[in-house]
């Protein structure tokens, strides 16, 4: 049954009501929305809401092109030859004819978006106009040249590609990144909600519901203002704000107090929160929540720990979850809490996606809660994102309780005026813990005296620096009968979140004030900031002093009486410290340690600590910002040239949705992890990365991959290969998977381990 109006789907929607909805989408977007519009004007000095109505209105003129109208009408013509007999809408068409639908248009050789431009050269819409329509299929890469040459298009195509590469190429190398951030962001603008207004058109054509994209709304919940959340809100407008503060200062309050005055002062959208690790993540999301009802968790296993038990209960329906969990991915909601390394993967505008969620955070407000100072790697990647947030005029909060007063010149250098940090000086001299002994040791059994007393104290935390360390402490309480609480992050996501719940059982602000607090924890870097729980002794490895403060704020935490109890023990082996992760290591060679390492073991002693004695000590160590490595300059260099070289046009490659590097860049100095399956797959064939992704967050932990080499051949370890039906080849992809008994959910992949072996 040939329609004579235009078609715009397969499905029988015409072109007018799908550009029709389009337009409405966008204009919703512009009320929705209006900050970000109005900042838009104040940056580039144009009208976002003209460019992005235009685009809107002309980006699927391609459509009417008579290849594309053919092929789209056989369709439609075997969708209701298909409804007549079996009834149902164009959805259980498609479900009942997987990999049917649309194949008339996927054999016509002609993409709309590019004829869209064609059809329109002579209108002289604005070059960001020109790249959002030319892109909102993300067809606008090095991978997809080939289709903007295709004959059909009689050489237009491939004339408006080399204009918008020769646009592209204008910025050379990485020293052009300041001079490339804002014409981005002028067309990340259009192209990005663009995106968004044809896709919610498009969703709404399937029958879903999309509610749209809320406001920020907040209300300081207590009667009084502590002393950190009077500092955020008499300096709130410090374009970047740095602010020291204790742990349990009321830090979360604080961000989203400062974040209130930013948005009601028109100086951002939103609120995003960046997190060192997705284990901190986790536990801040849950805070934030309590204040905050749309709160946005993204990470690698955010979709494990926000919906999954949710969508199992049937306390949120599947779809739902899957929109909730891409605004956050996006930066769409009023508060997304997520990892620094998202934020800096945007950077690499290596998705087509990446163009949304950075233009979302250049309309964002930013606090970042810690930073490791003596990880000058991860330094080097975040003083670039600082620069790229300084363009844009983006107000920064960034919180810690081991802030060095030398960090101001490193800051300083990112554009931002800044000259201070503000400190919580609130019971500034109040002694905070009393370490009791420093001492070295090789052998578990050279502590037995302290395990004895954590015994007797029947609560501790005692901090591993490797996960080995952490295994063989396990197994010492094993032997004599006490299973203690281990946690590093070799657990699957359902046993992490077990973990953290035992944890907060057993330790954590209700035990100790219902006084039934008991158990003794033994965690890695994981748990330094990640778990709200608190012990009056504490056993820790020697490690650098910021990491040191942070763990410290584990004693005695519930209790302002008490004074914590510290034993710091130095790792060694045959002698010589033992360094591990704390330092550069090269395999068949020593490591090299971490100056922070040394400087803070020479300088720690026996005696009480107060905030302010700690900051003095931090101030010791960190008398100098940490001298770049030559790897962290190179690798943020790298993040720059990705920047600048994807802009406008994509690059051949394309990074998964949860990838933290590249194959040149890396947000951390963690070299070949992989996944690995602690049981056997169930299923082999997948239709999608999402899918394995889903049972990835169930049934997986990451190991680095000499481990997994070591695994392998030793057989506790052995490959599978799976196959995903949307991989652009064939090839079938290989996957590690445990033997059995490998993995416990005691003490997770832990097995499987070596000296330097650590997290």
């Amino acid at each position: 049954m040939t329609t004579t109006e235009p078609l715009a789907k397969p499905s029988g929607i015409t072109f007018t009501q799908h550009v029709s909805g389009v337009v409405d989408e966008g204009q919703m977007l512009t009320r929705s929305l209006s900050t970000t519009f109005d900042k838009y004007q104040r940056l580039t000095g144009s009208d976002l809401r003209k460019r992005l109505n235009g685009a809107c209105k002309f980006h699927d003129d391609g459509k009417k092109h008579p290849q594309w109208q053919s092929a789209c009408q056989r369709d439609y013509d075997e969708y209701l030859k298909w409804h007549a007999e079996y009834g149902g809408s164009y959805q259980d068409y498609e479900r009942a004819c997987k990999g049917q639908t649309g194949r008339n248009l996927l054999k016509a050789d002609i993409r709309h978006e590019i004829d869209s431009l064609i059809q329109r050269q002579k209108d002289n819409f604005s070059l960001p106009v020109q790249v959002a329509i030319g892109a909102h299929h993300g067809k606008l890469s090095i991978r997809h040249e080939d289709k903007w040459k295709r004959p059909v298009f009689k050489g237009e195509g491939e004339k408006i590609w080399r204009k918008f590469k020769q646009h592209n190429n204008q910025f050379e190398s990485h020293h052009d990144f300041e001079k490339a951030l804002l014409p981005h962001y002028e067309y990340a603008g259009v192209r990005s909600y663009l995106q968004v207004a044809d896709r919610r058109t498009s969703a709404k054509e399937s029958g879903e519901k999309l509610p749209d994209p809320k406001s920020f709304e907040y209300k300081f919940p207590h009667s009084e203002r502590r002393n950190v959340q009077q500092i955020v809100e008499a300096n709130w407008q410090e374009d970047l704000l740095l602010v020291r503060a204790p742990t349990g200062a009321g830090k979360t309050d604080s961000a989203l107090l400062w974040a209130s005055k930013q948005i009601e002062a028109g100086k951002a959208q939103r609120l995003v929160i960046a997190m060192p690790t997705r284990f901190t993540s986790n536990a801040l999301a849950i805070n934030v929540a309590e204040s905050l009802s749309d709160t946005g968790l993204y990470h690698s296993s955010a979709w494990h720990n926000k919906f999954r038990v949710a969508i199992e209960e049937k306390r949120i329906h599947f779809k739902e979850a899957q929109k909730q969990h891409e605004s956050a991915r996006q930066l769409m909601t009023p508060v997304t809490v997520c990892t620094i390394d998202h934020l800096l993967m945007s950077l690499t505008l290596t998705r087509e996606d990446h163009h949304l969620i950075a233009f979302n955070l250049a309309n964002s407000c930013l606090v970042i809660d810690e930073a490791d100072f003596y990880d000058d790697f991860t330094q080097a990647n975040i003083l670039t994102l600082l620069r790229a947030l300084h363009t844009w005029k983006v107000p920064v909060l960034l919180m810690s309780a081991s802030l060095p007063d030398s960090c101001l010149s490193q800051y300083r250098a990112t554009g931002y005026n800044v000259n201070k940090i503000f400190k919580d000086e609130s019971e500034l001299t109040r002694d905070r813990c009393r370490i009791r002994s420093i001492r070295e040791y090789e052998n578990i059994s050279e502590l037995e005296g302290l395990l004895n007393k954590c015994i007797s104290a029947k609560s501790a935390i005692i901090y591993a620096n490797t996960v080995a360390k952490a295994k063989q402490l396990y197994d010492w309480f094993e032997a004599r009968g006490i299973t203690p609480i281990l946690y590093h992050s070799r657990f699957t996501e359902p046993h992490k979140a077990k973990k953290e719940e035992e944890l907060l059982q057993k330790l954590g602000r209700a035990a100790w004030e219902g006084k039934r607090a008991e158990g003794i924890a033994i965690l890695t870097q994981i748990g330094e900031m990640s778990v709200n729980i608190s012990a009056d002794i504490m056993v820790s490895e020697l490690c650098p002093i910021d990491r040191l403060i942070q763990r410290a704020g584990r004693l005695s935490r519930f209790d302002k009486e008490k004074v914590g109890e510290l034993h710091v023990v130095i790792p060694t082996i045959s002698g010589k410290l033992y360094p591990a992760p704390y330092g550069t290591y090269q395999r068949g060679a020593d490591w090299e340690p971490n100056p922070a390492l040394i400087a803070t073991k020479e300088r720690l002693s026996v005696r009480a600590y107060s905030a302010a004695t700690f900051t003095d000590l931090l101030n010791e160590v960190y008398d100098q910002p940490p001298a770049q490595t030559t790897r962290a300059i190179v690798n943020a260099e790298h993040l720059r040239q990705l920047f600048i070289s994807n802009w406008i046009i994509g690059s051949m490659t394309v990074a998964k949705e949860d990838d933290t590097e590249t194959t040149f860049w890396r947000s951390r100095d963690i070299i070949g992890n992989a996944t690995v399956f602690v049981e056997e797959l169930t299923q082999t064939r997948f239709k999608n990365w999402s899918e394995l992704n889903e049972l990835k967050n169930d049934q997986s932990v990451e190991l680095p991959k000499y481990l997994i080499d070591k695994g392998v051949k030793i057989n506790a370890l052995y490959v599978r290969e799976i196959t995903i039906d949307d991989k652009r080849d064939d090839k079938p992809v290989r996957v590690y998977i445990a033997h059995k008994g490998q993995y416990n959910p005691s003490i997770g992949l832990a097995e499987l381990i070596s000296d330097d072996d650590f997290y």
